[in-house]
């Protein structure tokens, strides 16, 4: 099966923005945002963050092999003509957008179902458990590491060019509205809501206001999406019927879809505690 690649034309299309030189129907398969570790074909995504400007690096990517690159501002570089044909530029209204807009529109190329987990604390081993067993089945990707902010998730999704069955991603936050742009480029079938902690109360009032925050990723869903939540949390619990779609719960200590029962402490640590799961009489 052929890779995803998006046409120069179809991204500059994708993010609101313009091809303005270059070939624009070329395809590209690989993103980076990293001069120094960029590789020979890849598009580089000149980023700009509150430190820095991608933009003062995008002679150093060409230079590095770089296929192309996404502005909002033509750079200086070398004129057509002296140096080679003319190199491919897009030019888009915000390069952190189009990055998200490529991403999102990769995805749904993909045709991988999407699974996006999140939840104060254990969404990285939620993760790697839930890919680990859904490869039993299928081909499953993965985000590397904690890629799961706002530039790390598109840059995974931009991995689902190779077409698995299934993606497992992990979303973060630190802010409220945050959780909604992930959930706006991932646009996950399946939901996983952890818990709610206080991992993120130097940015927030309350932990109330950290699971409205976390509440986002029930946001836009249809019908036929699946949320797994988790019933021992009781400000998850009680906001699960703002979902649109189908809820499966879990825990322990109270009535759900799934519950463990009958724990036994082998001496070892609390991770690795062996259970029982079984589907509950009250689903």
């Amino acid at each position: 099966m052929e890779t995803v690649a998006l046409t120069a034309a179809e991204i500059a299309a994708a993010a609101g923005g313009r091809v303005i030189s270059g070939d624009p129907a070329r395809r590209i398969e690989r993103w980076s945002i990293d001069s120094r570790s960029l590789q020979p074909g890849d598009l580089f995504a000149a980023i700009r963050g509150d430190r820095f400007d991608g933009h003062e690096f995008v002679a150093a990517a060409f230079a590095a092999g770089a296929a192309g690159a996404v502005v909002t501002a033509t750079p200086a570089l070398p004129e057509a003509g002296k140096a080679g044909p003319a190199p491919l530029l897009i030019e888009v209204p915000d390069t952190t957008r189009a990055l998200q807009d490529a991403a999102r529109e990769v995805r749904r190329r993909s045709g991988a179902k999407v699974v996006a987990i999140t939840g104060s604390a254990g969404k990285t081993t939620t993760k790697e458990l839930t890919a680990a067993l859904l490869s039993v089945k299928y081909s499953v990707f993965r985000n590397r590491g904690n890629l799961n902010n706002h530039i790390g998730l598109p840059l995974s999704l931009l991995e689902l060019r190779t077409r698995p069955d299934v993606a497992v991603v992990e979303l973060g936050m630190n802010h409220a509205g945050e959780i909604r742009t992930l959930v706006g480029i991932a646009e996950p079938e399946v939901r996983v809501w952890t818990n709610v902690g206080d991992a993120h109360v130097g940015f927030f009032e309350s932990s109330d206001a950290i699971a409205d925050a976390k509440a986002e990723i029930l946001e836009n869903a249809r019908k036929d999406d699946l949320l797994v939540a988790n019933a021992d949390d009781d400000r998850i619990a009680s906001r699960t019927s703002a979902f649109a779609g189908r809820v499966v719960t879990f825990g322990i200590d109270r009535p759900a879809t799934v519950r463990a029962e009958a724990i036994v402490d082998r001496g070892l640590p609390a991770w690795a505690r062996a259970s029982r799961l079984r589907r509950a009489p009250w689903s």
